[in-house]
């Protein structure tokens, strides 16, 4: 019988995996995508799947799966641009804790968003860990540590799979207001992953991009307001 999700993966030893699939303000796919980016990661892999789109992503004029591994040394970054229905989350999170167990990997974390729908000054971002000692690791990386709540997707499948076979897994929460793309957000959670890991990047570009974003969305406000003025004055001399 045809199995539902194979991973197509090289032997990587003691591999630090780091996920990041599409969630809230896309926060962990901002940061996966970044950091593979940056760090001059190439494809290594990819997930096949019958029950995927049949479709081609297109990067720089070649084809590319939708759901794609990237790697260098140790470090396997874990991407997708489709929505991935619950039955794959779960075939692919099995898969892939089998794969890590195999290969006896250092550590697993997601990347994710936190949707608190306000802004606040400074946004934290808030971990999960799969033990004792990965909820202490987290408190002395100054990370906030979530007590109450749910993780959806793969983020939390991974988790709770990982705390089943005995690895070490986390999962990295940045808040986001939740309505639009967030890479300041993707910024923060970085930052808290370089705490975790050697790690080596740079989240300038994701600040500027966030500035950028902000700007836009200021002025689009600025005008919004204008026009609502105008429109509540247009009124008024109509009907006063």
């Amino acid at each position: 019988m045809e199995k539902p999700v194979e991973l197509v993966l090289p032997d990587v030893e003691a591999p630090v995996l780091i996920e990041g699939y599409p969630g809230i303000g896309l926060v962990g796919h901002i940061a996966a995508n970044f950091i593979a980016r940056e760090m001059g990661m190439e494809v290594i892999g990819h997930v096949e799947s019958s029950f995927l789109p049949p479709m081609a992503l297109i990067f720089e004029g070649t084809p590319n799966p939708p759901l794609r591994f990237y790697g260098k040394d140790n470090i396997i970054v874990a991407v997708a641009d489709v929505y991935v229905t619950p039955t794959l989350v779960n075939e692919i999170a099995r898969e892939l804790v089998a794969y890590l167990k195999e290969h006896d990997a250092e550590k697993v974390i997601s990347l994710g968003g936190m949707g608190i729908g306000m802004f606040k000054e400074q946004m934290d971002v808030w971990g999960v860990g799969s033990s004792e000692e990965e909820k202490g690791e987290l408190e002395s990386a100054g990370i906030k540590v979530l007590q109450y709540g749910s993780i959806m997707g793969i983020s939390g499948k991974l988790l709770l799979e990982a705390k089943k076979a005995g690895l070490k897994g986390y999962v990295l929460l940045g808040e986001t207001f939740g309505d639009r793309p967030d890479p300041r957000a993707a910024a923060s959670v970085i930052e808290a992953l370089k705490k975790l890991t050697p790690l080596e990047v740079s989240t300038e570009p994701l600040l500027r991009e966030a500035e950028m974003i902000e700007e836009q969305l200021r002025r689009m406000h600025a005008q919004m307001e204008a026009a609502r003025k105008k429109t509540e004055k247009e009124y008024e001399s109509v009907y006063l």
